[in-house]
């Protein structure tokens, strides 16, 4: 035998675009379900495996939330975080609080949870004057400050709120018109496709159809590479993943576009389908949710959710 024996280590392949439904190994949803992550165990199993609101293992999930690790630490924090009074500048980008209630609504919070209930109240009221003045007819400059406001407002369960109808209406038509709208079309995307589909107004529903358009013809060919990498987006800047998220919510087909960025965010997926957390989370918490360049229970979460829309999933492994 030689003295010396040389290891070469051959890289695991990369994860391509599948003809088929995304395969999702039993290990990777049993990981999902595991009930050290309360929160994502719940999220899980509302958001990819559709169970309804009735089914006794999601109530179960829902009655043990607060009990997650990461939010009983950091929801006692949340009143702190938030902004109090009206903006300074209307066009202002999102403040820390708002995107912290985004996050929380993400791991599955709603407007049951206390803190979620007072944050509601003191969104309202920020955002009042500028509410007023488009009810008005007037059309002034925002910033995403009001669209992750607007956002959080409609997944907090205002969706027949006519003040938010009316902010979203103006919304809609500053995205046709690109009178001081964001560069992505994802954050508008995200508010308008909150709306339920019959109080959608004609602007809304237009507004729409251009997001899903310019998403698929300028920004998916367009995005770096640094914007491939997955994270947890909660307010400026989008990534790939949020965009995706955003063309899902909205209905969008498979398009040479879509599947091309279909295969940027498989590529960064593993042997066992998870993703890690590659960018740090877009705000500063109070504790950490997750480490940087670790697997992500979220970020596979919301991947699987992309891949769950446009292909389809199959679980693999199981008995």
């Amino acid at each position: 035998m030689p003295a010396t024996v040389r290891r070469e280590l051959t890289p695991r392949p990369v994860r391509t675009l599948p003809a088929g439904a995304f395969p999702v190994p039993l290990s990777t949803l049993d990981w999902l379900l595991s009930r050290e992550c309360p929160a994502a165990r719940y999220v899980a199993l509302r958001d990819l495996l559709n169970r309804p609101a009735k089914d006794i293992e999601r109530r179960k999930a829902r009655q043990v939330l607060v009990r997650d690790p990461f939010l009983k630490d950091a929801l006692p924090q949340l009143r702190g975080m938030l902004p109090t009074g009206a903006p300074s500048d209307s066009s202002a980008a999102v403040d820390p609080g708002t995107s912290f209630v985004l996050l929380l609504l993400e791991l599955g919070c709603d407007a049951d949870v206390p803190e979620l209930k007072h944050a509601t109240d003191l969104l309202l009221a920020r955002w009042q004057m500028v509410i007023v003045d488009i009810e008005r007819g007037e059309r002034p400059a925002v910033g995403s400050g009001f669209v992750s406001a607007c956002r959080a407002l409609f997944l907090l369960g205002l969706g027949d709120d006519p003040r938010l109808l009316s902010a979203a209406d103006h919304l809609a038509r500053r995205r046709v018109t690109s009178d001081h709208a964001g560069e992505s079309v994802a954050a508008d995307l995200l508010v308008l496709t909150s709306i339920a589909e019959e109080k959608r107004s004609a602007a809304v529903q237009n507004a729409i159809s251009f997001c899903i358009e310019r998403a698929r013809s300028v920004e998916l060919p367009a995005m770096s590479e640094d914007s491939a990498k997955t994270g947890i987006g909660v307010g400026d800047p989008s990534d790939l993943l949020e965009l995706l998220r955003a063309l899902a919510a909205a209905g969008a087909f498979r398009s040479p576009e879509v599947d091309a960025a279909l295969t940027r965010l498989v590529a960064r997926a593993d042997h066992r389908a998870r993703w890690k957390l590659e960018r740090p989370v877009g705000v500063a918490l109070p504790v950490p949710l997750e480490r940087e360049g670790d697997l992500s229970r979220w970020v596979t979460l919301r991947a699987l959710g992309v891949l769950q829309h446009f292909l389809s999933l199959t679980i693999t492994g199981a008995p």
